[in-house]
């Protein structure tokens, strides 16, 4: 066996350990938001910010929705309670969240924006974060600056 044949195979392996450690993740447990996963309640025009996760959850996992808890009770704090702006941490295994998951699309950890303008869903995934854990400012300016980017225009 040639030396690349086995680089190759040694970096496949380490590939299947690194998404199967991701997707294992580990125990640990953060309470869920206490918003209803029901949506129909929101105001016609208005920004939902939904974090989605698995029972078991990874560092990395709890260091987004944290991250994102953070930066919305921090940079918008009049909008979360005007109403203008819901956060919510929602699990996607738990049966009663099946609604709002199928609507989102959410399959994993994951966070969305949803603009809903005139009773039309505008949603966006921001996938961005996940390249950005650990490195707080960057984690929290991505965070700020698409969920205000949605908050224009909203009455």
């Amino acid at each position: 066996m040639t030396l690349l044949t086995k680089v190759r195979i040694w970096t496949s392996f380490l590939l299947i350990i690194l998404v199967a450690g991701m997707l294992c993740a580990c125990g640990s447990h953060t309470p869920e938001a206490t918003l209803p996963s029901d949506t129909s309640s929101i105001m016609a025009d208005s920004v939902e910010v939904v974090y989605f996760h698995r029972a078991q959850r990874c560092n990395s996992c709890i260091y987004a929705e944290k991250g994102t808890r953070y930066t919305m009770e921090t940079y918008f704090r009049d909008e979360l309670a005007s109403g203008k702006l819901i956060f919510k941490a929602v699990n996607i295994e738990d049966k009663k969240n099946a609604t709002i998951v199928k609507k989102y699309g959410a399959f994993t950890s994951s966070l969305f924006i949803n603009t809903k303008r005139g009773g039309t869903d505008h949603i966006v995934e921001v996938k961005e974060i996940w390249f950005v854990l650990g490195k707080d400012e960057v984690f929290v300016e991505i965070v700020r600056d698409k969920t205000g980017e949605s908050l224009k225009g909203i009455r």
